[in-house]
């Protein structure tokens, strides 16, 4: 891969092998599928017992206990038993899709009862009792000998590429990956981009004008829109205007305390309901939820780390149900709930849906533990280092080094139709922060294993979930998979790759423009937020950003406090703790105008360039006022005469 490396510290390391001791079934894996298997022959052995000694309702009671729409199908009627299992199989999708354990369990029961009491019911030839008996045992068996034979050819594919990764060496950056970041200028354009993300911000915090409402419970809910949001506006923040607070820090407190309304967070309530059995509606306190608590505490650690710890203090997240139901939490609440459930977990990952855990969404849970520990002083991360990585390794990765994208908690069971690029993409991007050998091997494994050069860019697999928009549910164009491309490449250093798949979604989505705010029509909100963190991103940000935060004289020195917006534009602010620089643009008309500059020393002379005065005066509070004139491009520098 090409990759730019020059402006970074670090090391260059030998590529991570894949495991090729993984067992047929992980540990914690086999535990659960042990206890699955040990209820249901309980279930099929009392089903058995009434089919073989009971009378013809008890024995057809038997046979839906055995396997679901079994009453019909011991009886003879196949048909019915065909509806029934496909029900069964649609009631098992809306398990994983909304975390209701209920609706399978229901769907079965249901049809056994219902066998049971339908008239003309009895036992039928020993052939479909025998198949009724052993169908779920069959393809239990069946499963488990194409598994043990995909198994072994993934250890194969493993050797295989080990071969490869032996003559491999990636640069992991040091962290942070350079003692003073670089901050760059945006541009005008950039900043029309930005507004987007600033405006939808700022509405008011009950109003929800430009956000994507689709459903509460996948991919396209509020809580990922506000979260990207708040990662969004973070990543412009640290990369071109670290010294600004003002409208930036605003947006950025807004999209936090959005998750509060009940009309982000209020699906718990129903979740924990079928998914738990638990009328609980505390979205934080509970044994679940990771898409929540870990989403959102990346986004407040990332704000925290600004300097502002209003999200720590007591009540500074609220969940409010009603005037008379709220829920009060903070920063370390949500990271002692996140600590808690990976330490509970047979896992170590937990679940988002009841029961359902994805590896993606745990890599925001351990990105908030380690933001926690940098800017509180707490272990929680350090405590559980070993077994996340063990986790990402053992449980959730196979021997040739794909990631099983989700896993059932209970039933220990997985499918493949969530592991693509789409979700393994987002997973490497966030896990270089806590894994970089990990994540520097998947993203080598994707270079090798799905990525094809055109002649123009880098293409992905033409598969359904590399040509959806998760954000909107739509399919058809790879814009949101090259967004992410674009973002997960410029991450791990690869910055051929990720100019190209900006550039490719630059110049295919349409961009409409209104007042000033510039979007692309084509992608969904939260594609349009993915591709501002694309567009403000630079090698190793993320990890710089989550690991190491700002320097000390980023948050202490001078800083633009105040700005109209969108009268005025901040294109870049920096300080090297004791001047300022600023570069701005009209939002507007170009016209006379201030600003206000906070931490100052008081009663202090600061010499001003490009402003009307030659000279302010700080005030008792390290306050001062500049005035000038806002042009198409304004430059400004604060400095100390003492």
């Amino acid at each position: 891969m090409t990759t730019t490396h020059d402006t970074r510290a670090g090391r260059w390391v030998a590529a991570r092998q894949l495991p090729v001791d993984v067992p047929l079934i992980p540990s914690a894996t086999r535990n659960t599928l042990r206890r699955a298997a040990t209820v249901y022959m309980a279930v099929w052995i009392a089903g058995g017992l009434l089919l073989a000694f009971g009378n013809n309702r008890a024995g057809v009671l038997g046979a839906g206990m055995m396997v679901p729409g079994g009453g019909h199908l011991a009886s003879g009627h196949v048909v019915h038993a065909v509806v029934a299992m496909l029900v069964f199989v649609s009631a098992l999708l809306v398990w994983w899709m909304i975390g209701a354990v209920v609706a399978p369990i229901v769907v079965w029961v249901g049809f056994a009862i219902e066998a049971t009491a339908t008239a003309g019911h009895a036992h039928s030839t020993t052939t479909l009792v025998i198949i009724t008996a052993c169908l779920i045992p069959g393809l239990s068996a069946a499963a488990l000998s194409v598994h043990a034979v995909r198994h072994r050819a993934q250890i194969a594919r493993a050797r295989t590429i080990n071969t490869e990764l032996s003559a491999v060496r990636y640069f992991e950056s040091a962290v942070p990956s350079t003692p003073e970041p670089p901050v760059a200028e945006a541009s005008a354009e950039d900043l029309a981009h930005l507004r987007f993300a600033v405006d939808l911000a700022l509405q008011p915090l009950d109003e929800f004008a430009g956000f994507d409402r689709r459903d509460q419970f996948r991919e396209a809910a509020l809580r990922y829109q506000l979260s990207i949001l708040g990662y969004a506006l973070s990543m412009y923040r640290f990369t071109h205007t670290p010294a600004f607070s003002g409208y930036l820090g605003e947006s950025q407190e807004r999209a936090v305390l959005k998750m509060g309304d009940r009309r982000v967070w209020g699906y718990w309530a129903a979740e924990n309901a079928w998914g738990r059995m638990s009328l609980n509606r505390d979205p934080v306190e509970n044994r679940d939820n990771v898409m929540l608590t870990g989403w959102q505490g990346a986004a407040v650690g990332m704000y925290e780390s600004f300097g502002d710890d209003r999200f720590s203090r007591p009540g500074g997240l609220t969940y409010t149900w009603s005037e008379s139901e709220k829920y009060e939490h903070d920063f370390t609440r949500l990271a002692e709930s996140i600590h808690r459930n990976m330490k509970r977990s047979p896992y170590t990952l937990f679940s988002c849906e009841p029961r359902w855990i994805y590896p993606v969404c745990n890599t925001f849970g351990v990105n908030t533990l380690i933001l926690h520990d940098r800017l509180h002083g707490t272990d929680f991360y350090a405590e559980l280092r070993d077994d996340i990585e063990h986790a990402y390794e053992r449980e959730f990765q196979r021997p040739d080094g794909r990631l099983i994208g989700v896993r059932n908690e209970t039933l220990g069971l997985t499918w493949n139709i969530w592991a693509s690029e789409g979700v393994s993409l987002p997973t490497t991007y966030w896990m270089n922060a806590f894994l970089p050998d990990q994540a520097h091997r998947a993203w080598w494994l994707l270079r090798r294993n799905a990525l094809t050069y055109d002649g123009e860019r880098y293409v992905l697999p033409r598969n359904a979930g590399n040509r959806c928009d998760v954000g909107s549910y739509s399919f058809g164009s790879d814009s949101f998979s090259q967004t992410f491309l674009s973002l997960s490449a410029r991450e791990m250093g690869d910055n051929d790759v990720a100019d190209a798949a900006f550039a490719y979604v630059d110049g295919k989505e349409e961009v409409t423009r209104h007042s000033g705010v510039a979007r692309y029509s084509g992608l969904s909100t939260q594609g349009n937020l993915y591709s501002l963190m694309a567009r403000f991103a630079r090698p190793s940000v993320n990890r710089d950003l989550i690991g190491a935060g700002l320097p000390t004289h980023w948050i202490t020195g001078p800083r633009l406090a105040e700005v109209a917006y969108p009268q005025v534009l901040v294109a870049k602010a920096v300080t090297d703790g004791r001047a300022l620089d600023l570069v701005l643009r009209p939002g507007s008309a170009c016209a006379r105008t201030a600003v206000v500059v906070d931490r100052l020393r008081p009663h202090s002379s600061y010499a001003l360039r490009g402003g009307i005065d030659e000279s302010v005066v700080a005030d008792s509070a390290g306050k001062a006022v500049l005035h000038f004139d806002l042009e198409d491009r304004t430059v400004l520098r604060l400095e100390p005469t003492w």
